[in-house]
C-alpha cells in the first residue's frame, strides 16, 4: 500500500503518479472531518530555495473552509476574498504548524479549484484574485 499523497507537506507535480487525484485525496481527508487545519506546499519542480523564480501554491483545509497563499520570490499573495483578519496556524500534513497569513483563508471548494488549476496550468491560479499578503513580521507587531 502506498502513503497518500496528503501525508507529504512539500509536493511536486512529478510526486503525483498517473491516475491519481490529488485534488480527491484532500477532498476525502477534509470530508472524513479533519480536527485540525492541514495543509500543503505544491509547486511544479522539487522546492528549490534557491530558485527565486518558482512559484509555489500552499493550500490547506479545515472542513467548511480552507487557505491558498501564492509564493514567489520573496513575496506572497492571498485571495483577496480572504476571511481570516489574524495570522493563523495550519499543520503541514497535519503535523508541523506553518503561520498563514490574514486574509488567505476562503471557502473549501475555492481552494479545491485553485488546487485544480494550478496542477492543470502550472500557473498561479485565476479562479481567484489575488492581494499581497502581510509580511512574515508583522505577526509579531
Amino acid at each position: 500500500m502506498t502513503t497518500p499523497l496528503t501525508h507529504n507537506p512539500f509536493l511536486f507535480f512529478a510526486m503525483i503518479p498517473p491516475g491519481v487525484d490529488l485534488v480527491a485525496q484532500v477532498r476525502e481527508l477534509n470530508d472524513a472531518g479533519v480536527e485540525i487545519p492541514w495543509a500543503w506546499s505544491l509547486s511544479r519542480e522539487r522546492i528549490d530555495l534557491r530558485n527565486r523564480e518558482q512559484g509555489v501554491l500552499t493550500f490547506g483545509v479545515n472542513n467548511t473552509v480552507g487557505v491558498l497563499e501564492w509564493g514567489l520570490s520573496a513575496a506572497a499573495y492571498v485571495p483577496t476574498i480572504g476571511t481570516n483578519d489574524e495570522w493563523s496556524g495550519y499543520y503541514l500534513a497535519g503535523m508541523d504548524e506553518t503561520n498563514i497569513p490574514p486574509y488567505a483563508e476562503v471557502p473549501v471548494d475555492t481552494v479545491y479549484a485553485a488546487v485544480a488549476e494550478f496542477l492543470t496550468t502550472g500557473e498561479r491560479p485565476t479562479c481567484v484574485q489575488w492581494k499581497e499578503a502581510a509580511s512574515l513580521l508583522s505577526q509579531f507587531e
